[in-house]
């Protein structure tokens, strides 16, 4: 019997025990099985899943090459950074962009002088494109455009809220712009991005020509200083989730529509000063919102006086549904200790979630987290990736902020084989 006349029934059961990599390895066995795993999810193939870890590079957005690390424990729970994953060749895709965003095996990235986001896979090299953020309608006091002065150098002219400023190309991409989000079983790929300094969400689909406003705060919250944090696609009831870091969540359709108030705003949040800075992420966990606060510490090396970041706390909260004899209708946040065997990765990636019996190798009851901050200029990234580990609250890192450069900043992955 040739290879190429094993049944797709026993292919299947094989690739349910290997990793992407392998699966990718497969399908170079034969024309059949290339044609077969290319279209793994149509015959109903599925490969463990492994989160890889997008690091950076010596020569920051100047390299034609993506190098990930698959996560893994060694002997007796010993957490390591291992095996090494290049794709080179990458220059028409990658070159002067950063990575804003990650989902089901796209990559969200961004330039700096077009403002042009694309989904990206480095496997397949598949690619789609969204319309530029200067598309992004002038309206709700946010207005962007671009002043080109007579040497060819370009500064962009910002009006938010009647704040006026300009910045440079260099900066602007990296301070105005969070966070990009991707749906899941949409088959538009519907995108949100968290914009301004006032962050703001507007929302796009590839083949589209401009942006489209989202819902605002108003008229959900009445605070001046309120800001969305984190937006999570629940492919359940097919709605974004957006969060703000009063706590307060508001849900909204595919369009940016019928918005349903899902969470008030609390009081006192914790708020951001020069010490610390605060991220803020929302996730669905076995069909519960969850809710997770992460404190970054800022403080200076005494040895060569560089500014560095590092990861020092976070708090995961439950959404409960409010008492029936309460007079408050609106669910109320829980804190909680254990994730019941799952482990979240957080960072500029749209939040998600793994078990460790469905991804060996993992750590379970953990917080797997990257680089990201509210300003993420490349002076203020230092490589802050560890676990934190709930049950014990001990944190581990991974990465040495001494041997390696920070740029771009690292993010979470999960690689598919999705071309579309």
């Amino acid at each position: 019997m040739a290879w190429s006349d094993l049944p797709i029934d026993i292919l299947r059961c094989i690739s349910s025990y290997l990793s992407i990599v392998d699966l990718v390895r497969l399908s170079v066995v034969c024309t059949l099985w290339n044609l077969t795993l290319t279209n793994y999810a149509l015959f109903g193939f599925q490969c463990r899943p492994s989160p890889w870890l997008l690091l950076p590079n010596d020569v920051g957005e100047a390299s034609d090459t993506l190098t990930f690390y698959d996560v893994t424990i060694e002997e007796e729970e010993e957490v390591s950074v291992g095996y090494q994953r290049r794709f080179s060749s990458l220059s028409s895709h990658i070159y002067g962009r950063r990575c804003f965003g990650s989902k089901d095996g796209w990559l969200v990235t961004l330039d700096k002088k077009h403002l042009q986001p694309q989904l990206f896979n480095p496997l397949t090299k598949a690619e789609l494109l969204l319309p530029s953020l200067f598309t992004i309608p002038k309206d709700h006091g946010h207005i962007i455009e671009p002043k080109y002065a007579p040497d060819g150098s370009i500064r962009f002219f910002c009006n938010e809220t009647s704040l006026y400023f300009t910045v440079g190309e260099e900066g602007l991409r990296d301070i105005y712009f969070h966070k990009i989000i991707v749906s899941s079983n949409d088959l538009f790929r519907t995108t949100i991005i968290i914009y301004g300094f006032t962050k703001a969400l507007a929302l796009a689909r590839p083949g589209d020509q401009t942006w489209v406003l989202c819902p605002q705060l108003a008229p959900y919250t009445l605070k001046h200083n309120e800001q969305f944090e984190d937006v999570y696609y629940h492919d359940e009831d097919q709605r974004f989730y957006a969060i703000t870091h009063y706590s307060m969540v508001v849900a909204f359709d595919l369009n940016g529509q019928n918005v349903e108030l899902i969470c008030p705003a609390m009081q006192n949040p914790c708020w951001r000063n020069r010490h610390s800075d605060y991220m803020y992420y929302i996730i669905f966990l076995s069909g519960t919102l969850l809710k997770i606060e992460r404190v970054i510490k800022n403080y200076k090396e005494e040895i060569n006086r560089t500014n560095k970041v590092k990861t020092t706390s976070f708090i995961i909260s439950k959404s409960v549904p409010a008492v029936v004899s309460s007079s408050n209708s609106y669910p109320q946040w829980v804190p909680i200790k254990d994730l019941g065997g799952y482990s979240l990765f957080v960072g500029c990636n749209q939040t998600f979630y793994l078990h460790h019996k469905v991804a060996p190798g993992i750590r379970p009851n953990c917080i797997y987290f990257a680089d990201h901050l509210s300003n993420m200029l490349p002076e203020n990234v230092s490589k802050d990736v560890g676990l934190f580990e709930l049950r014990n609250r001990q944190f581990e890192y991974f990465l040495d902020s001494d041997s390696q450069s920070n740029w771009p900043p690292s993010i979470w992955f999960i690689p598919t084989l999705s071309i579309s």
